[in-house]
């Protein structure tokens, strides 16, 4: 008989046991939270204080955080990858110190509320180090900052929309939309901040898109200009400013390092009486013009009234890519 026309067939290869997308999965609800385990078992407990308890012995690890009910209490959260669904955890969320990454498709933080997404210990009251972390958030007002001996390096920071954040001695990258961002002490290798109000100062940077729409104050320090390789600022700022009759009033622009921004005025008028949404021009006697010397906008009113003057002016400064950026 030939041997060849019988092919025996090798067995099947036992099937490669699946491999769990969490280690844990942690389900709150308004009475209780359900933890299921790798091999499906749960473990109960009753309060969001046992659920950081049983926390504060894990790390390392995968966690899904099913939040069905909106919370208010804080959450004291050890190094671990967690993803977050559900409902808006409105009390504080404290990163205890660590590597974290951090994926968010719920609001985490209420400023309103005094609870932020922060880099804090609250037991031993202290800024925690946070180096090496990424954290994605559809919604959060944050404060994440280090300290001048404590600086958070190779930070990730991801957020769709914040009313407000403030950040500090960071070194990384920072991408926010939102109300009110602060940012201070911090070297942003890649930057898309398009912010209502910015207050930024001391910072430098590499790849940069930063926008503001109403209002920039650079409160100490400055912006680097020379460390950006590629992108651009936008900044603008309205003031109201009181001329009184028979005198000059001046306004100090923002200055920067390493190069110069380009100076516009967008809009300059005098307040209708009876209202702050309508303006007229300039009336005879009032004239500005910018002294670039002092870096300063100079109002002289040289008639016998006062008047509101509504002042918008915008910086922008641009570099664009080239061969032989780093």
């Amino acid at each position: 008989m030939n041997a060849g026309l019988f092919k025996i067939k090798p067995p099947p290869a036992p099937p490669i046991p699946a491999i769990p997308a969490f280690d844990y999965v942690i389900d709150i609800y308004s009475d209780k939270v359900v933890i299921t385990n790798p091999d499906g078992t749960t473990t109960q407990l009753s309060t969001i204080t046992d659920l950081n308890n049983w926390l504060s012995n894990i790390t390392g690890r995968k966690i899904r955080i099913n939040v069905n009910v909106e919370i208010y209490d804080r959450l004291l959260l050890t190094p671990n990858e967690y993803w977050f669904f559900g409902e808006w955890i409105r009390g504080g969320i404290y990163l205890l110190g660590g590597k974290y990454t951090i994926i968010s498709f719920t609001k985490l933080g209420d400023y309103g509320m005094g609870a932020l997404l922060i880099n804090y210990d609250p037991g031993a009251r202290t800024q925690t180090d946070i180096s090496g972390s990424f954290i994605y958030s559809v919604y959060s007002d944050a404060y994440i900052a280090g300290k001048s001996n404590m600086i958070l390096s190779n930070v990730s920071i991801y957020i769709e929309l914040t009313m407000e954040s403030y950040f500090e001695y960071i070194n990384g990258d920072l991408y926010i939309r939102g109300g009110l961002v602060e940012v201070f002490n911090s070297t942003l290798r890649t930057a898309v901040i398009d912010a209502d109000v910015l207050r930024i100062g001391n910072v430098a940077g590499g790849a940069w898109m930063v926008r503001s729409w109403y209002r920039t104050d650079v409160l100490y320090g400055s912006i680097d200009l020379s460390s950006i390789w590629y992108g651009g600022i936008q900044l603008r700022n309205g003031w109201y400013i009181r001329a009184d009759a028979n005198t000059t009033k001046t306004l100090s622009i923002p200055t920067f390092t390493g190069d110069k921004a380009q100076c516009k005025l967008i809009t300059i008028g005098v307040m209708k009486a009876g209202g702050n949404e309508y303006y007229d021009s300039l009336p005879s006697g009032v004239t500005y013009y910018f002294d670039e010397t002092n870096n300063q906008l100079v109002i002289q009113n040289t008639t016998p009234n006062t008047y509101w003057i509504f002042i918008v002016y915008e910086l922008k400064y641009h570099k664009p890519w080239s061969l032989g950026s780093s």
